[in-house]
């Protein structure tokens, strides 16, 4: 299979794409974006599971914000604000948690024997087996603008993409401590992406209020609007920094 880099972008571009997409989208349009990976059926399966909770989360989020911002114009005035409930989708994935099957240290080394062994079959007993502590080790990452369902998100996909990595490598002994790493790791890698993506928002945000700001004061003194050239000038920006921000601000 490809690489897990290569195949993770390709994974979470599709997810953008279904996302964005006017029409919704059948799995065989979404999995003809991965004909060339020569997924079998367990790794289609978690490509779509993946890819749909995605796009479920996106939709209960936007309908959330619109029944918290009709809430918060009702209750504006009381001091105390309720903690959220927990989402539909991470319910749902906590309700199918209660449901599993006890794993016992020996019931895990007997799947991870047949999975370096190279039986597939185990995939989805392992990752059962191991969905509970994924949750342990996402809760560990959780801080006020990263939400425990997208890190358990990450780490269940770093954790399938392991396993398949390890099918058939004739190792069993550190399966578990491999295993542990690696969502750790996905977990981790997800974290440091949407800080850098904050980071980036936090900059983007301040270069577009000090071009605003040039913008008034430009004015007040030239009795009409800056071009681009004279923005440059006091900004000490460039004329193609210039124009890219001034059309994020008027989007």
């Amino acid at each position: 299979m490809t690489d897990q880099n290569t195949f993770m972008e390709v994974v979470n571009n599709v997810a953008e794409i279904v996302r964005t997409a006017e029409m919704p989208m059948s799995e065989e349009e979404i999995l003809a974006y991965f004909s060339d990976m020569d997924l079998d059926d367990s790794q289609k399966n978690m490509v779509l599971n993946y890819i749909m909770t995605a796009e479920s989360r996106e939709q209960e989020e936007a309908a959330k914000l619109a029944q918290e911002t009709e809430e918060n114009a009702k209750q504006a005035s009381e001091d105390e604000i309720e903690e959220e409930p927990k989402s539909k989708v991470f319910q749902m994935y906590l309700d199918e948690l209660a449901g599993l099957p006890f794993y016992s240290a020996a019931d895990r080394m007997a799947l991870y024997d047949k999975l370096v062994s190279g039986d597939d079959s185990v995939i989805e007993q392992i990752s059962n087996a191991w969905l509970k502590k994924v949750l342990t080790i996402a809760e560990k990452y959780i801080e006020p603008k990263l939400v425990v369902e997208d890190l358990v998100q990450e780490g269940n996909m770093a954790l399938f993409l392991k396993l398949q990595e390890l099918l058939g490598s004739g190792r069993a002994e550190d399966v578990e401590e491999l295993l542990s790493a690696a969502v750790e790791e996905g977990i981790m890698s997800y974290c440091s992406m949407m800080s850098g993506e904050r980071e980036l928002e936090n900059t983007l945000v301040g270069k577009i209020s000090l071009v605003h700001e040039a913008k008034k004061i430009l004015t007040m003194e030239k009795g009409q609007e800056p071009t681009l050239e004279e923005l440059a000038d006091y900004t000490k920006m460039s004329v193609e920094e210039l124009a890219d921000l001034d059309e994020v601000m008027k989007e």
